[in-house]
């Protein structure tokens, strides 16, 4: 949000100042630039297949707000693991699916639950309402996209190149790229309703490109959204399956998830 007083203070400036760089550069929005975005998109979608390190998650949710460091295993399509830490660094909450199965253990209780992957029953325990493949790629750098059959750039003068996708029912969605071409936001819309937003911030230098370390996800239909800040992260590192699954402690009883 602008404050007046900095304006003012900007505005007596300027006119000794050097005139500032564009923050977009002056492309014009051409067929050739939404299919060079287009490939910047699959090329992310290519580079980014694993992610394992350490995040600072903030979730908020009608029913409940929460924060905790994680440590946090994913994979494409639809593997994650996340270890929910206490401030002395010891497990509170283990979480895991391979994707077919969803295994939760609460250490302090010694409750072990295992069920079927679905968004219910991950719900029941990680309050973000995406489905877990979903959420996967938007980790990974690579939000889904619809599958669109007309695609319009345009020019936003502050922000970027804007590129509308729209398919033929009601769904269509907004992504925006800065001036380096980096995608940096995606909307996701119903009609005229928005239904998901995810920023992207904070990005580093990885093999193969650039990669957020921020990822901002709101859902104001819902009333609820997370942010995930990565630090000490490796890509693509080759995670074994066993780390998509956890097994009960010894005389610790396999519960039904509750519904």
């Amino acid at each position: 949000m602008f404050r007046l007083m900095l304006v003012l203070l900007v505005a007596g400036l300027a006119a000794c100042a050097p005139r500032p760089a564009p923050l977009v550069p002056l492309d014009e929005p051409t067929e050739a630039l939404t299919r060079q975005l287009l490939a910047g998109l699959q090329e992310n979608s290519a580079n980014f297949r694993s992610l394992e390190g350490f995040a600072r998650v903030r979730i908020v949710h009608p029913e409940r707000r929460l924060g905790a460091n994680q440590v946090l295993f994913v994979e494409k399509p639809d593997r994650f693991r996340s270890e929910s830490l206490s401030p002395f660094g010891q497990p509170v909450l283990s979480a895991a699916t391979d994707g077919d199965t969803f295994s939760v253990y609460l250490p302090v209780e010694k409750s072990f639950y295992r069920g079927a992957a679905t968004l219910r029953n991950v719900q029941r325990f990680v309050p973000i309402p995406l489905q877990v493949a979903d959420l996967v790629h938007i980790i990974l750098y690579d939000p889904p996209l619809i599958d669109f059959t007309q695609a319009s750039l345009s020019v936003d003068a502050r922000q970027g190149y804007r590129l509308v996708l729209r398919s033929g029912s009601a769904v269509h969605q907004e992504l925006l790229f800065d001036a380096q071409q980096r995608l940096r936001e995606v909307a996701y819309f119903r009609g005229d309703t928005l239904q998901l937003l995810v920023r992207y911030d904070k990005f580093s230098e990885a093999r193969g490109g650039v990669f957020p370390l921020t990822i901002e996800m709101s859902m104001p239909v819902l009333d609820a959204g997370a942010t995930v800040e990565l630090r000490d992260i490796d890509l693509n590192a080759g995670i074994p399956i066993e780390r998509f699954s956890l097994t009960p402690p010894e005389g610790v009883p396999v519960l039904p998830i509750p519904q």
